[in-house]
């Protein structure tokens, strides 16, 4: 067996079930995995440096709209740098083990939500630090008129020099972006975190949206639990349109009033009543001046055994739409990146959407349509022995369908260019 063939067959040395070496870059060992993708530290020889490869799933490497993400994630990565984003290097499909790749900036240290699973909920100095990054990194994007539509703790990384970096920006939108590639009844990110406006339709978001989801993030950080609950998407759309939340300081009495109020802030339904930019929720935080430096994990300790925490975590479940298991047998042929094999090295952004699942309706038993006929004809003939009175309508009851959600009593203002 040849070297390659030793590399593709992942040994030795390389990860289970992965290929020992992409585009080059030699696995040393998995450090993050989710639904689309799989990380890797590898070392780049060549720029003498470490780096983390990022692998598209097999399952979805023949569907164009996850091909499609991952390889805006890869345009932007590289175009987009700042001090508090994960940079990207390289990006391409290596057609000799058939993987999509992604090369990126490797950060020694857990995600937030990592580092919440093993410690419990985060100091305030830590989250006060987080904070400021992150609004910094936000506010970089909306001067260039990108918003990132997935601020969550999974997408925030915990450098061991102290800082915290912002990833992933599969999902991020040019504010001047006319595409109706999503429908107005689609929402794209995460559930807990996104704001309300988002849920309703992806395309309707500004900065003010990072800056909802920035603080629900914070939030959780700070007090372990969500702003907004529910079982489904829809139970946390309908939670926030009601513009109730448990406050900070009775979710942790220890957080200071100042602290709270700014994240109670960027928090209200109706865009219009938040803090309106990032930088000033930045200078905000940090004129309080509680922000302490990010303390160093120990290699690969965001999660107790050095994992990161899986899917089905319970801090974890966002309720977008479930990534379909691997099917038997061999996977669909890859999807050819953006532009062809002569982009090999330089990814193409497309406009990639994480579709929403679908609510599924109702099923009921003929016991239900039977009763259901019968209280037909009963109100049929009440209405032919009683005239009808004319009144005004009754509103729905709070536990009605929730497929259509209303608007907020003032309704949302259009989507305001930063």
């Amino acid at each position: 067996m040849s070297e390659r063939d030793r590399h593709r067959d992942g040994t030795p040395g390389a990860p289970s079930g992965a290929p020992g070496t992409v585009a080059g870059f030699r696995l040393l060992r998995k450090i993050g995995e989710g639904g689309m993708s799989a990380v890797y530290q590898s070392y780049d020889v060549a720029a003498g440096r470490p780096v983390a490869v990022k692998i598209l799933a097999d399952h979805l490497a023949g569907q164009p709209e996850f091909v499609g993400r991952f390889y805006r994630e890869a345009r932007l990565s590289r175009v987009l740098e700042h001090t508090h984003i994960v940079q990207g290097y390289a990006s391409g499909f290596d057609p000799d083990v058939n993987k999509h790749y992604l090369v990126l900036e490797f950060i020694d240290g857990p995600s937030a939500h990592g580092a919440m699973v093993r410690l419990g909920r985060l100091s305030v100095g830590m989250v006060v630090r987080i904070g400021i990054d992150i609004a910094r990194a936000l506010d970089f994007l909306h001067e260039r008129q990108y918003v990132h539509r997935d601020v969550k703790p999974d997408n925030i990384l915990l450098h061991p020099g102290g800082a915290a970096k912002l990833a992933d920006l599969g999902l991020a939108k040019r504010l001047n972006d006319d595409s109706q590639l999503t429908s107005i009844h689609q929402g794209v990110g995460t559930s807990y975190y996104m704001p309300y406006e988002q849920a309703v339709n992806a395309n309707l978001v500004d900065g003010r949206s990072d800056i909802f989801a920035l603080g629900a993030t914070l939030y959780h950080l700070l007090t372990g639990e969500v702003p907004f609950a529910g079982a489904t998407h829809d139970e946390v759309v309908r939670e926030k349109w009601q513009d109730s939340f448990r406050p900070v300081r009775d979710a942790n009495p220890a957080v200071p009033e100042a602290v709270a109020e700014l994240i109670e802030a960027t928090l209200a339904c109706d865009p219009r009543s938040r803090i309106q930019k990032a930088g000033q929720l930045a200078r905000a935080l940090a004129a309080t001046k509680l922000a302490t430096r990010l303390p160093p994990f120990a290699h690969g300790a965001g999660a107790p055994g050095g994992n990161e925490p899986t899917n089905d975590a319970p801090t974890r479940a966002d309720h977008r739409a479930p990534l379909v298991p691997p099917p038997e047998g061999p996977a669909p042929p890859p999807v050819a990146p953006p532009g062809g094999e002569a982009f090999a090295r330089a990814a193409v952004g497309t406009h990639a959407l994480l579709l929403l699942p679908p609510v599924a309706p109702p099923r009921f038993g003929p016991v239900w349509y039977i009763g259901a006929v019968a209280l037909c004809v009963v109100l049929a003939a009440t209405a032919l022995v009683r005239p009808r009175t004319v009144g005004a309508p009754k509103p729905p009851p709070p536990g009605g369908a929730t497929r259509h959600l209303p608007g907020p009593p003032d309704g949302l203002p259009a989507a305001a260019s930063q």
